[in-house]
């Protein structure tokens, strides 16, 4: 299931539908649309009909086709990576005589639970801000895939 805001929903849908054709699987044909944007299989008469993608299958609905333009087209991202660079720029380093260490580095060894759950939370804010994607506990720039 995709993890983003509803107008990256929307968009995703969008192209999943001008990219994939209307297909009757009890006649297992693809089906045209005519001038009125309706789609009847022209066997059996039916409009209950699943979304081919060429090269990938057919299915009921479109978002496994968002799922698969997200995965195949979309650049996955570390967001603990991103959390570590935030915090980085965020917070000076920490020094201890002569030493510095970044406070990512500091964070994520002195409380790792709370390094992950602050990873987490800014992947959340960047899903809700509409810069990445979630799709299987994996993240993806929204970029890639809605332009």
């Amino acid at each position: 299931m995709i993890n983003a805001t509803d107008a990256i929903k929307e968009v995703l849908k969008q192209r999943a539908h001008d990219e994939s054709r209307p297909f009757c699987y009890s006649d297992y044909i693809t089906v045209k649309v005519d001038d009125q944007g309706n789609a009847f299989c022209p066997k059996c008469g039916s409009d209950d009909l699943m979304r081919e993608l060429d090269g990938v299958g057919c299915e009921y609905g479109y978002e496994w086709i968002m799922e698969h333009i997200v995965e195949t087209e979309g650049e996955q991202v570390d967001v603990e990576e991103l959390y570590r660079d935030l915090l980085d720029e965020c917070y000076p380093e920490i020094k201890f005589g002569e030493l510095s260490y970044s406070p990512a580095m500091v964070l994520e060894a002195v409380d790792p639970t709370a390094f992950r759950i602050g990873a987490g939370e800014y992947a959340d804010g960047m899903i809700e801000d509409g810069l990445l994607i979630e799709l299987i506990g994996r993240y993806y720039r929204v970029a890639d895939v809605t332009e």
